[in-house]
């Protein structure tokens, strides 16, 4: 994990990782399990939005080949 200040939780089989520095607020997570084949990322307020694991690798691959960077930068 590249930052290991976020609030999270991992065991042998599952990691959730909740996107924020203080883990008072309302902030998105990611829900990964080994044994269960979606991804589940958001929280109660915002919603969510769940993902095959297959779905899951593709939109890695493309932030990995940096396809959203230039929406992401203040260019």
């Amino acid at each position: 994990m590249l930052n290991t200040n976020l609030p999270h939780t991992e065991t042998k089989t599952s990691l959730q990782i909740t996107f924020c520095g203080t883990g008072k607020c309302k902030c998105p997570s990611i829900d990964i399990n080994k044994d269960n084949d979606t991804i589940i990322i958001g929280g109660k307020d915002e919603g969510f939005t769940r993902f095959t694991k297959e779905q899951f690798q593709m939109l890695l691959k493309e932030a990995k080949e940096g396809t959203f960077d230039k929406y992401l930068k203040n260019n």
